[in-house]
């Protein structure tokens, strides 16, 4: 396979050439709350709210004996996931730039032992909330033999980090506690620094997730309305730290693949994902989007092509909400360009797509200040690119074509 079948690789940073032009070369990688409460019916969850304080991001973990005995007897382990990572979003580079974060929407188990000559057993699963929190209790009260938490890199059963070489989940154990009774308070657990990406993978996709779900409204708790509870198609990314092929969706296997240093970046993260959600949103189809081999911001490819990319880079920036496609290496990209006259002009160039939706979508825009009747109409009505969204689809919805809307894409050089 291609790279070009692959939908695209990671475009290089941006330099300025010529009259102020932008260049970013090759390829197609080119946010942060969710707890996903929903999440706990995937499996038969324990996880609780937060203590009373809030959790600090301390970077040692802290084992607290036992204080209090649950009113049921049963046996928890309370405390919370971190993790460290490279932010590009706040411009930081080099290994020594690390900032801490909460892991919300990660996997966790508990295991125990019931007696001294008993095998492990599988207690309890839930994931961790929206300040990285966990509360496993095990679903029988009295004390366990032993006792330990398996942390796993997935959002239950809706999205995934796996290892490009074992195909398997990363993972990791707390350390085992002998004859544990009550609440037992781990404190701040961290991800070991080897696969601590996988974390910040899962902390991501939790965002969009969120943002697609707040706009499909309720009903079924998976990605779309296409498929329901307990048929839900899994997003799962392939990734290791010393990859060095990756920026790309695979339509093939419908995995995102990214390489080590590409989780630095949420933009990068989302985008790609987003591959995916349109794929989904369209019931397993995607737009035909030749001349993506090589495609940057501001120069035209095909309408296909800047349409799929578009909407990529425009849902993370919304994810995140900001104008940018931010770099692994922090620098960025602004898709402001009202009037920007060095990129070339219309639909058929990415930028200017994706600063049109963007608009539409923007607190003053026509849209209402969200993206959430796009999606629904991505939902409903597959659209091949920009034009056929917006003179076909958005008056079905409901969405306005003329006034603010005609003046909005106008200004991005788009006509119809």
């Amino acid at each position: 396979m291609t790279l070009s079948d692959r939908f695209r690789a990671l475009p290089p940073s941006p330099t300025l050439a010529g009259a102020g032009r932008r260049a970013a070369a090759r390829g197609r990688v080119l946010a942060a709350s969710v707890l996903l409460a929903t999440l706990a019916s995937c499996g038969p969850s324990t996880a609780g709210g937060p203590p009373a304080s809030a959790p600090t991001n301390a970077p040692a973990t802290v084992v607290v004996p036992a204080t209090t005995i649950p009113a049921d007897g049963r046996t928890c382990l309370t405390g919370a996931l971190t993790y460290d990572h490279h932010d590009a979003e706040a411009g930081t580079k080099g290994a020594e730039r690390l900032t801490t974060a909460v892991a919300r929407g990660g996997t966790w188990e508990l295991w125990g032992r019931l007696s001294t000559d008993g095998a492990d057993q599988l207690l309890a699963s839930g994931v961790t909330d929206d300040g990285g929190w966990f509360r496993a209790c095990a679903g029988r009260s009295g004390q366990l033999t032993e006792a330990h938490l398996t942390f796993r890199s997935s959002g239950g059963d809706l999205w995934r980090v796996i290892s490009p070489t074992g195909g398997t989940e990363y993972a990791f154990d707390s350390a085992r506690l002998r004859d544990v009774a009550g609440n037992r308070d781990l404190g701040t657990v961290k991800v070991p620094a080897d696969r601590q990406d996988a974390w910040k993978i899962v902390d991501t996709v939790g965002d969009l997730y969120r943002k697609v779900t707040a706009a499909e409204g309720p009903g079924s708790r998976c990605w779309t309305r296409h498929q329901t509870t307990g048929g839900c198609d899994e997003l799962t990314f392939t990734w290791a730290p010393d990859a060095t092929v990756g920026g790309f969706w695979e339509p093939d296997t419908r995995n995102v693949v990214l390489a080590g240093e590409h989780t630095a970046s949420r933009h990068t993260i989302l985008h790609e994902a987003s591959h995916w959600l349109q794929f989904e949103l369209y019931d397993h189809w995607f737009p035909d989007a030749p001349g993506c081999e090589n495609h940057t911001f501001d120069v035209a490819t095909t309408p296909g092509c800047a349409w799929t990319e578009a909407f990529a880079d425009a849902a993370a920036a919304y994810v995140l909400g900001d104008y940018r496609y931010v770099y692994p290496d922090g620098q960025d990209f602004d898709l402001h360009n009202d009037g920007a006259t060095a990129w070339d002009r219309g639909d058929a160039v990415q930028g200017r797509v994706g600063g049109s939706l963007l608009d539409l979508w923007a607190a003053d825009g026509p849209d209402g200040g969200t993206w959430d009747r796009t999606v629904r109409l991505m939902g409903e009505q597959r659209s091949a690119d920009f034009r056929q969204y917006f003179t076909e689809g958005r008056p079905r919805a409901g969405l306005s074509t003329t006034d603010a809307a005609g003046r909005i894409i106008a200004d991005h050089t788009i006509a119809y």
